[in-house]
């Protein structure tokens, strides 16, 4: 069937014009939400949208909304894979994307509004905003959202995040499975997702019966740049004596993860030979030709960007689906920088750990 007799099939049954139907099919704005969620059932019923979904976007603008850092220079890594996802997912649409820096919390409501609430916007994703004013306004434009890497709890808007709990869990299963017991946590807890992955930690402990000491195991800092992890851990390694010191450290990045190798080049120590290391990061910054390639846990942000336009549509397409909150896993890659600890695997068996 054309596509003219489709949307004259769809008319006759909504009792909507053909040019309503068109501009609900092409993803215009200015159609009403009775109309707009009329004409979306018909065409499902019909099964106009099933090759729509994976064909033409309904969409004609998104508003991307992330930390100012994203967009700087040398900025967060993470959030900008993010973007890029977001672009490659509209890269075969005629779909426009703008980009609006807003902080995570504290943020400008007038330039969120300004930006959101504007007419050509036909949906918003939010990647990283932990502003609840943001979030509750952000559920009131009557505009599809999605928020990336940020936790809603109205649970009123669909999200699209990294399993945190998971990446924590298996980047401490696998050095428990190499045989390490004694472990160190570098990680910075400002947000709500990094806890998580705290508790996934955590968990791991518990699966292996290890002891779990948040005084001995973990050394929170504040942000996640080198310089904070080497002061961070030369202070932690000075107040400790060198039998306490860890067979493994983990860090939260591979920014991070640069400034441990330096302090362990001072001490004169070798990885993996006397200290392992495992990181998480995006997969092609574990080969990371500044400091050595790295075993890590992957954090696929590139995904985040390509399933949250998705959940945009979805949302249009079904827009009384229930809420989505979407976890994406990551997956151990290894690049030699932890160690097989076969004396303490063997202690294990015997009990004697």
């Amino acid at each position: 069937m054309s596509d003219r007799l489709k949307m004259k099939e769809i008319a006759s049954l909504t009792g909507y014009s053909i040019s309503t139907v068109s501009r609900v099919l092409s993803g215009k704005s200015y159609v009403s939400d009775r109309a707009r969620e009329a004409i979306v059932h018909q065409a499902l019923e019909l099964g106009v949208l099933n090759s729509m979904v994976s064909g033409r976007l309904l969409l004609n603008r998104i508003a991307v909304f992330a930390p100012e850092r994203t967009f700087q220079g040398r900025g967060d890594i993470f959030y900008l894979e993010v973007t890029k996802g977001i672009s490659e997912a509209c890269a075969s649409h005629r779909v426009r994307i703008s980009y609006h820096g807003l902080e995570e919390q504290r943020a400008d409501l007038q330039k969120f509004l300004q930006k959101a609430g504007n007419k050509e916007t036909d949906a918003m994703i939010l990647i990283g905003i932990d502003d609840v004013t943001i979030l509750k306004l952000a559920s009131t434009l009557n505009k599809p959202c999605v928020l990336i890497n940020s936790v809603d709890r109205e649970m009123a808007l669909d999200a699209v995040s990294p399993d945190h709990h998971a990446i924590g869990f298996t980047a401490l299963r696998h050095i428990f499975e190499t045989g390490h017991r004694r472990v160190l946590t570098i990680t910075c807890l400002r947000r709500q997702t990094l806890c998580m992955r705290l508790e996934g930690i955590k968990e791991a402990y518990r699966l292996f019966h290890v002891p779990f000491d948040p005084q001995r195991d973990v050394l929170v800092t504040e942000g996640f740049t080198a310089e904070e992890a080497e002061h961070s851990l030369d202070e932690w390694l000075s107040g400790h004596d060198r039998e306490s010191w860890p067979d493994v450290i983990f860090t939260n990045s591979v920014g991070m993860t640069g400034g441990v190798i330096a302090v362990l080049q001072r001490h004169g120590l070798t990885v993996p030979g006397d200290i392992s290391i495992i990181t998480t990061d995006v997969a092609w910054n574990l080969q990371n030709p500044s400091t050595q390639p790295i075993t890590g846990v992957t954090v696929p942000c590139r995904d985040l960007g390509f399933e949250a336009v998705h959940l945009l549509q979805m949302r249009l397409s079904r827009p009384q689906a229930p809420v989505y909150n979407v976890l994406l896993q990551g997956k151990v890659i290894e690049r030699g920088t932890v160690s097989n600890a076969t004396r303490h695997a063997a202690r294990s068996e015997q009990g004697l750990i």
